[in-house]
């Protein structure tokens, strides 16, 4: 492994620690598996990149700034194999390992809006924002957006959920919103309706906002007929 990887990789693990809310110089070797982690350190600190006190590590502003990016990227790579390219978990770490050290902020921002500016990585963890994020472009139309976003009639698979709490995500998988379940918009008003196989869910408007679906664009529009009819209806929470 070359010293910017390295370099890069301990990067990658103090952010991810300081989301565990542990950066002691101790849980961040453990986590990164550099070798040489303490001339790795010393490096970094020569960069400016870090700062060392006692038994902790903290960020610089351009450490933060470089360990952002790098999270972004990683991240993003992780959605766009799990939801695009449907790769297996087991390759997906390593494949997004690969991926960061490649995406240049140009691609990165396509890939993000691509995406529909997801907020979590498979895994659960958020994805820092980017320009593009901001900015809310429209131009792209992404492949994976919000249910909210999607017209009545139009439908795809669910990617990923981002519910508010653990008890409305376990809610919502008991009523068949599983990532790789079809789901269609029914309306929008009155009430939100969707349908997931041959069941009508009414759900709260909000809900549409944190399930995300892969629409094919080839196939926007083209509802087979009678796909709402006859359904049962329950009520989402």
């Amino acid at each position: 492994m070359e010293l910017q990887e390295k370099i890069d990789e301990v990067l990658e693990c103090i952010w991810v620690k300081k989301e565990d809310l542990d950066d002691s110089i101790a849980a961040v070797k453990k986590s990164c598996g550099v070798l040489d982690a303490d001339a790795v350190f010393s490096e970094m600190e020569k960069r400016k990149l870090i700062k060392i006190s006692k038994d902790h590590i903290s960020f610089t502003s351009k450490g933060e700034g470089d360990a952002k990016s790098i999270i972004r990227r990683n991240r993003l790579a992780e959605r766009l194999l799990a939801d695009v390219l449907s790769v297996g978990e087991e390759s997906i770490v390593s494949a997004a390992c690969k991926f960061e050290h490649i995406l240049n902020p140009e691609v990165t921002e396509s890939i993000c809006t691509l995406l529909g500016h997801p907020p979590t990585c498979p895994h659960g963890r958020a994805i820092p924002q980017g320009e593009c994020c901001k900015r809310a472009e429209k131009g792209l139309k992404p492949i994976v957006m919000a249910l909210d976003q999607i017209n009545p009639g139009d439908g795809g698979k669910i990617a990923f959920m981002a519910p508010g709490t653990h008890g409305r995500l376990d809610r919502l998988s008991a009523l068949g919103f599983v990532p790789g379940s079809w789901i269609s918009v029914h309306q929008k008003e009155p009430s939100f309706v969707v349908k997931i196989g041959e069941t009508d869910i009414a759900i709260d408007p909000e809900i549409a906002k944190e399930v995300f679906v892969h629409v094919p664009r080839q196939e926007k529009g083209k509802v087979k007929k009678g796909w709402f009819g006859g359904g049962r209806r329950h009520r989402g929470s």
